[in-house]
């Protein structure tokens, strides 16, 4: 899956199926601690582990066993056919912590193409995105792959404050044309995205696939960049 794909593909998810934010007490998906968001443990191989996943080596049958059975497994293809296969948690708390969870599931865009076709069912979203169930066989079948990267929207609001005192004063922050600050941890993987119009969303990829994160937000600004130049 491209650079372009992840980002846009976790936006576009939470976006897409309109998820309410509950103020009632959430169901805990496991009884043992998970790690607050922003303990992340760097590995000297270029992964990287949060909320007990070890990113590009855990498996969804080991991520399933670690945050509970409380999920929805699905393939998502928005209006232009990008498509990801996700493992979303309604209810997830790492400590205090709580909000939603989506993890992405590393499989190749023809294997995607064809557990589509053999789908248990599909159904559109408001968005005009596409939701597809997977058969019994290919949810046997997807235990094994690895989780390639982790998206958190958390119930409570964050600001800029409370990200540098969490996650440190050592991000690098971009700011997009749409009024988004992207504030940026290479060194840890971490992509929080910060918006007065929308929720925030945090990113986790392994360090060493960062540039999945970091890409789209370059071709931005060089796009911007650009732009600014060509006007008279």
């Amino acid at each position: 899956m491209n650079a372009t794909k992840i980002t846009l593909l976790a936006i576009t998810l939470f976006a897409a199926l309109g998820y309410v934010w509950f103020t009632s007490e959430p169901q805990l998906q496991d009884s043992r601690q998970i790690a607050l968001p922003w303990n992340v443990e760097p590995h000297e191989d270029g992964t990287s582990t949060v909320f007990d996943i070890r990113l590009e080596t855990t498996t969804v049958s080991e991520l399933l066993t670690t945050l509970g059975e409380d999920h929805e497994i699905a393939i998502i293809s928005d209006a232009q056919d990008r498509s990801g296969l996700e493992i979303y948690y309604s209810y997830f708390s790492s400590g205090p912590i709580r909000g939603k969870l989506i993890a992405q599931v590393a499989v190749h865009d023809d294997t995607l193409s064809e557990m589509k076709t053999r789908a248990a069912s599909s159904s559109y979203m408001d968005s005009g995105a596409r939701k597809f169930l997977l058969s019994p066989a290919d949810y046997d079948r997807i235990q094994s792959m690895p989780i390639n990267n982790l998206a958190l929207t958390p119930s409570a609001n964050l600001d800029e404050q409370i990200i540098l005192s969490r996650f440190g004063l050592n991000a690098q922050r971009v700011l997009t044309p749409e009024g988004i600050e992207h504030f940026l941890y290479p060194q840890l993987g971490i992509d929080i995205a910060l918006s007065q119009e929308a929720k925030e969303l945090i990113q986790y990829v392994a360090p060493r696939s960062f540039k999945v994160l970091s890409a789209p937000l370059e071709t931005l600004a060089e796009q911007e960049s650009l732009e600014s130049t060509a006007q008279p």
